[in-house]
């Protein structure tokens, strides 16, 4: 039996550095690979396919990455997001410690630093170049102290679990399907290292 494909959305605005990632990620095992060069074409791939994998690009035509990344949490939550930017200023990596990503590579390291953090992130690890290391910190696995960081669609599924509102009426009430309201109530118990919905209310308690 074939295994299953692992679906990966490059979205770079130039042509040479995506094919480049495609030309990179397509030399692992069973990966399949797409490009974008901003968020409508993200959008529309999107429409017809589910990815794994999204490697993004901070600047983009009309658009920049975080926007990607939003889109990403809301339409597509089970799909984990790399960075992969020329930027490492501080404030670039202060917005990128507000949002929830799996990775960031800078495109200062060498190629295969980015191949390294595909094969991790695959491997259901998170990722970050010398770069971008301190958002590390950020990841519940790497210090049983730190306060899990979720998303703002996460915390709105967990406030709505908390009022005691099934999926179907989460997913009316954030105009969502009643899948994506699973996965991300999935992530949620995965995060809060929870065994059921009434341990993970419990647990959300300390988080507002």
């Amino acid at each position: 039996m074939n295994k299953k494909k692992y679906k990966l959305l490059v979205v770079d605005d130039h042509p040479i550095v995506a094919e480049g990632i495609v030309a990179l990620a397509s030399r692992q095992e069973n990966v399949v690979c797409q490009s974008a060069d901003c968020l409508e074409e993200l959008k529309q791939a999107a429409s017809n396919e589910r990815f794994d994998l999204c490697i993004i690009d901070l600047e983009l035509p009309g658009s920049n990455g975080f926007k990607v990344v939003e889109y990403l949490h809301r339409q597509m939550p089970e799909c984990r997001i790399l960075i992969y930017t020329m930027h490492e200023e501080p404030w670039t990596v202060a917005q990128l410690s507000d949002v929830d990503i799996d990775g960031a590579v800078s495109k200062n390291d060498s190629i295969g630093e980015l191949d390294t953090a595909i094969r991790q992130i695959r491997e259901g690890e998170r990722y970050f170049s010398h770069a971008f290391a301190e958002l590390k910190q950020d990841d519940p696995k790497h210090d049983i102290h730190k306060v899990p960081v979720l998303s703002k669609r996460e915390k709105e599924v967990l406030t709505y679990l908390s009022q005691g509102l099934s999926t179907a009426q989460i997913a009316q009430m954030l105009f969502l399907s009643v899948n994506t309201v699973q996965t991300y109530r999935k992530r949620l118990l995965e995060k809060l290292e929870a065994k059921n919905v009434a341990e993970l209310v419990c647990k959300g308690k300390t988080l507002f």
